[in-house]
């Protein structure tokens, strides 16, 4: 009876720290090459990967924070642009009806209609890159030198991380999502 009960004390202890133990098997198996397969996670499979200590944890959520972001302003800002050309579009009159109806061949643009679409585009040409540079598999590289080096790359500033740092170590609050 005490052996089976120390067995599965032993065995719940063990499984307690699976999770902790296979990240840090995948953090000690990164490769310069990966398969897609070793990024293209969610932020918990993430950090439940490659997260093997405070700074590592928070780098992946200053990256995934950036990701999104950059996500957000390409979707949002692309959305106005049909919605602007078609407000500003319109047909001229049908010289045949003598300019009764449209002519549906021949169009013009209103003057505002080509500066608002242009600043949308880059604003979400803009998120577009943000979104880029902070995408996941920079990540893994980031993840993957600093598990080698120990020393944050400079793309990676220690200001940035310091919130993120904070949350982690149970100095602050976590911010409203």
């Amino acid at each position: 009876m005490a052996n089976s009960t120390v067995f599965i004390a032993l065995t719940g202890l063990c499984l307690a720290g699976a999770p902790a133990a296979r990240g840090q098997d995948a953090a000690a198996a990164m490769m310069a090459q990966p398969a897609t397969s070793d990024y293209r996670l969610s932020e918990r499979g993430f950090e439940d990967a490659y997260g093997f200590n405070d700074t590592a944890r928070a780098v992946i959520q200053l990256y995934y924070a950036r990701w999104k972001t950059g996500l957000t302003i390409m979707k949002y800002a692309g959305y106005p642009v049909p919605v602007a050309t078609a407000l500003g579009r319109h047909y001229e009159p049908n010289p045949r009806t003598y300019g009764a109806s449209p002519n549906y061949s021949k169009y013009y643009y209103d003057s505002w209609v080509a500066p608002v679409v242009f600043s949308l585009l880059g604003v979400s040409t803009f998120g577009f890159i943000k979104a880029t540079i902070y995408n996941r598999r920079q990540l893994y590289t980031v993840i993957r030198q600093y598990r080698a080096t120990r020393r944050l790359p400079a793309s990676v500033p220690a200001a940035a991380l310091r919130p993120y740092l904070k949350v982690l170590l149970g100095e602050m609050a976590p911010a409203a999502r």
